[in-house]
């Protein structure tokens, strides 16, 4: 019988299971890294754990696969915790498989870098092991895939205890078989009941979120949207689910609703959420006119469920449940009149957007993002930042993704970093894409440690990178206090790039007249596999209206 370590056996299943690329900087031993590769799967090692989250997330997200991610043990893990905390809030399928403390002294607290993994990361994942059996790992590995993948994605932990870990079995015992289940649906009666109560409304809203960019079968939404004649609405994560052409569709929700379309929100009389979790940016500004409509929510998971609005609650998968009201909700003749009024809406925003003319006295980020959006590919990807200023990407229609476009953002937790780094795992997932990530230099520095490795693995990208001297919202909150002084969360003399490198292209970017030139530079290095660094020198007011009204965290809100 043939004896292999239980690295190698890790290492077989995450073959079998269709992984072909994983992100992490491994422990000192280097004997799973070693395993996987040797196993035909790349690995990537990034600098630092957290980025290395990021990445594997980033991933997951645009490949629609699982994200795997392999750390050592105590500060490595903890270092992790930022990026499973987006993962978990983005609801990505993520395997985090790390190292740990040999069992014969684990619990004893003198070993070296021992912590109490499991406690630390349980509150963040589906699922979490401490593998203490060789024998164990079959059915471990096989578990940890399924819950990472099935009903609601998340992220799962499974640790391998340094002694355990070069322990040999029978290979013959291990059996990584496929795994899946059955799409869930409501049960008939329940959509019965949203069908009639769809049925009966004049002007209805299609609010998508994040889970929606799950479904398989592009035109779905569509088709559901025309046949109620519903305003489309996406949140942040949901962005990329919906065709930003179509003309129903008028941007983003909550935080970054056009001011346009909140008069057509007054009107509305029955809100259908899809694959949200209604959390508190895509809800503000309205949450006092959802209390007095009607809404539907249909989530995968009960616990996304916003319960403070009175709503009819489907549990099912959010591709099924639009198929089925498809197959069951007849055209809605009445509601002509609440399209027209949505496409003269969508049209009034875009003659707003073009009377707004490029300032050649300044650098504005509204005319970068439309000299992007001129001359990116169809099919490109935007990664973002949730910064100051880096938000202007949210306001549709100054950022409006073409039909083949798609875009990744953080979650309602908008870790610092994450668009920077996941940029990396996205443009690996899609490598025939061109990936921009739009981003401040406050993230762009806490990315910094892992920009040598795109360079070193040579994954072309396109940063656009905001520069107003560090951590912009900050300083944009001290200035509107009313402190003087020199500014507190900004340094504008730092050199944000000081590396040298064949594959790396930085482009200055300082007066409007320069946009078009500084674009078409950056897209003629990035076709010759660089990674371009695009250093936009903005000014700190240089912000979308909404936000310029913001101070603090959440104060109170302008209510629709």
């Amino acid at each position: 019988m043939n004896q292999i370590s239980v690295y190698d056996a890790i290492a077989q299943g995450l073959r079998a299971y269709g992984v072909e690329l994983v992100f992490g900087l491994p422990n000192d031993e280097l004997y799973m890294m070693n395993a996987i590769e040797d196993c035909g799967i790349e690995f990537l090692v990034a600098k630092d754990q957290r980025n290395a989250v990021f990445m594997a997330t980033g991933y997951a997200l645009a490949s629609q696969k699982t994200g795997v991610c392999i750390v050592g043990k105590g500060p490595a893990v903890s270092n992790a915790i930022t990026g499973l905390l987006e993962a978990n809030s983005q609801s990505c399928p993520l395997l985090i498989i790390s190292s740990g403390t040999p069992t014969r002294s684990y619990g004893n607290q003198k070993a070296f870098q021992e912590a109490d993994q499991m406690a630390f990361v349980s509150p963040l994942v589906k699922w979490s092991h401490r593998l203490e059996n060789k024998d164990a790992i079959g059915w471990v590995l096989r578990k940890a895939i399924f819950m990472a993948e099935q009903g609601t994605p998340g992220p799962v932990y499974v640790e391998i205890p340094e002694d355990i870990g070069s322990q040999l079995l029978d290979e013959a015992k291990l059996n990584f078989f496929p795994l899946s289940v059955l799409r869930p649906l409501p049960e008939p009666s329940g959509i019965k009941r949203a069908c009639e109560k769809i049925m009966l409304a004049k002007k209805p809203v299609l609010l998508l979120g994040g889970g929606c960019k799950r479904i398989k079968t592009r035109g779905v939404l569509e088709a559901l949207a025309e046949r109620l004649g519903a305003l489309v609405l996406v949140t942040a994560s949901g962005r990329g689910s919906f065709d930003e052409e179509h003309p129903l569709f008028c941007g983003l929700a909550g935080l970054y609703l056009h001011r346009r379309v909140k008069t057509l929100l007054h009107e509305a009389d029955l809100v259908i959420a899809m694959g949200s979790k209604l959390e508190e940016t895509a809800l503000f500004g309205w949450e006092e006119k959802l209390q007095a409509i009607d809404s539907i929510q249909v989530n995968l998971n009960e616990e996304h469920f916003h319960l403070d609005y009175s709503s009819m609650y489907m549990v099912g998968d959010v591709e099924a449940v639009a198929n089925e009201l498809l197959a069951q909700v007849r055209e809605q003749p009445a509601n002509r009149q609440w399209r027209a009024e949505i496409e003269g809406c969508k049209r009034d925003m875009f003659l707003e957007k073009a009377e707004r003319q490029r300032d050649s006295s300044r650098l504005r980020i509204a005319d970068i993002l439309d000299e992007l959006q001129a001359r990116l590919p169809s099919n490109s990807i935007y990664v973002h930042e949730n910064g100051l200023q880096d938000m202007w990407s949210y306001f549709f229609p100054y950022l409006g993704l073409g039909k083949e476009q798609n875009a990744f953002v953080p979650s309602e937790q908008t870790s610092l970093g994450f668009g920077a780094s996941a940029a990396i795992g996205v443009a690996k997932a899609k490598p025939r894409q061109t990936v921009v990530a739009f981003v401040g230099d406050g993230a762009f520095n806490l990315f910094r440690s892992d920009l040598p490795t795109a360079l070193t693995y040579q994954i072309p990208l396109i940063y656009v990178v905001l520069k107003n001297g560090g951590y912009g919202w900050l300083e944009f909150q001290h200035i509107n206090t009313g402190r003087q002084g020199n500014p507190r969360f900004l340094n504008q003399t730092l050199q944000m790039i000081d590396t040298l490198h064949p594959h790396l292209t930085v482009i200055p970017l300082q007066k409007s007249e320069e946009i078009t030139h500084v674009v078409v530079q950056a897209l003629e290095a990035y076709e010759k596999n660089q990674i371009v660094v695009i250093e936009a020198i903005v000014s700190l007011d240089d912000v979308p209206d909404p936000i310029k009204r913001l101070h603090g965290d959440f104060p109170a809100k302008e209510l629709v």
